[in-house]
């Protein structure tokens, strides 16, 4: 008979959203038992690859009490930033990694402080770190070049600003030139799918084949579009570990590997209250209602794609009809799930009033870390729920 895979997400309890409804808004409440779940899902389905582990990248949430709670479950984290390292050291992570577009060279002794490993990401990079840490151990932030039949709108291979070719002539002199150990390869090419995990494993352990110190590759994240169906990940895994197994047998050395899916693990989690403001039930341009709530798209999630709920939680059980959600700010696109190239998205949700309530969902990641001030709007206020009960946490400092 076949077997049923238990879905890498979960559903949080009623009691989240009952102990909502005695919080003000905006409020970004964290469920950390849904959080806990999904890491132990990933761990476990990474467990059949030969010294892959698991890693939170830090960019996904800066807030300390998440990042001390993803710790205690015993992951790493991804760094892009001395700041970040100072959020990651102090949660208590038992790894830490790092990488940055451009980093200097007080920020090249504050990692080598902590005892981190830098990806590079240029040759001039490793120009500038070579000349004061020579001899040391590097990682590279490397392109992969995708092939056509992978590429889409949400991945980055040849067209990323980031990294550099692992072939290039130029990277293995400046290395040489500064008798620098490479250790790590590591990248991110957007969202994965199971044939593009495998293709990027296969690249990446042919590349490893002549670079006789690397012992680490680091996948990247974009496992949200990878877990569209967790079976298929398995197998990919599953697969991958064969091709992990068959490379060490053929060189006789070890290799690791690391994934970063912050935003997998934590947006599904995040839930966003907010207070509607005002309604219009037709607007002349768009064709819809325009619903104004308490809180801004453009401050907290200019491209997040929300499921858009009653916070009561019988409130969703009237009929649905489509209307645009607007932020609080004087921005002429702040509207939730606009994407990246400005197209607005419909949601459909109750019919509602000014002073009813609504939850959006996918909101755990990539909110609070992107959030800004426009207009003085004040961000929320954020909660975790352990099951149980909310707790207020502490915004960390920006």
């Amino acid at each position: 008979m076949p077997t049923t895979v238990e879905p890498l997400l979960s559903q949080p309890k009623r009691l989240l959203f009952d102990a909502a409804r005695e919080i003000g808004t905006p409020a970004l409440v964290y469920d950390f038992v849904g959080i806990e779940r999904t890491v132990r899902r990933i761990r476990k389905d990474l467990s059949v690859v030969p010294g892959a582990a698991l890693n939170i990248a830090a960019k996904a949430c800066h807030t300390p009490e998440v990042l001390a709670h993803l710790a205690s479950l015993g992951v790493g984290a991804d760094v892009a930033s001395p700041g970040e390292l100072e959020l990651a050291e102090a949660a208590g992570f038992n790894e830490i990694t790092t990488t940055g577009p451009a980093f200097s060279a007080a920020d090249f002794a504050r990692f080598r402080a902590s005892g981190v490993t830098v990806d590079l990401d240029s040759v001039a990079q490793i120009d500038l770190y070579g000349a004061h840490h020579p001899g040391t151990d590097v990682g590279l932030r490397v392109r992969i070049p995708l092939p056509g039949a992978l590429e889409s709108d949400s991945t980055f291979g040849s067209n990323s600003r980031f990294g550099v070719s692992v072939t290039e002539p130029a990277v293995h002199a400046a290395l040489a030139r500064h008798r620098l150990r490479l250790t790590r390869l590591h990248m991110h090419t957007g969202q994965m799918t199971a044939q593009s995990l495998l293709y990027k494993v296969n690249y990446t352990l042919t590349m490893a084949e002549a670079l006789p110190d690397l012992e680490v590759i680091d996948l990247g994240g974009g496992f949200f579009h990878l877990y569209a169906d967790r079976g298929r990940s398995i197998a990919a895994f599953r697969r991958m570990a064969e091709m992990v197994a068959a490379w060490q047998g053929r060189t006789g050395r070890r290799i690791s590997f690391r994934c970063e899916p912050g935003g997998a693990v934590l947006a599904a989690y995040g839930y966003l209250f907010t207070t509607v403001r005002s309604v219009e039930d037709h607007h002349d341009y768009y064709g819809t209602r325009v619903v104004t709530v308490d809180t801004s798209a453009w401050n907290l999630a200019p491209w997040h794609k929300p499921t858009v709920l009653s916070a009561d939680p019988d409130g969703d059980v009237a009929p649905t009809e489509p209307g645009l959600i607007a932020g609080n700010t004087l921005y002429e696109n702040d509207f939730f799930g606009t994407d990246v190239f400005g197209r607005t998205e419909r949601f459909d949700f109750p019919r509602v009033a000014p002073g009813d309530r609504l939850v959006m969902t996918a909101s755990g990641a990539y909110t609070m870390t992107n959030s800004r001030r426009f207009n003085r709007l004040p961000p929320p206020t954020e909660y975790s729920f352990d099951g149980r009960r909310l707790s207020r946490l502490t915004t960390a400092a920006f």
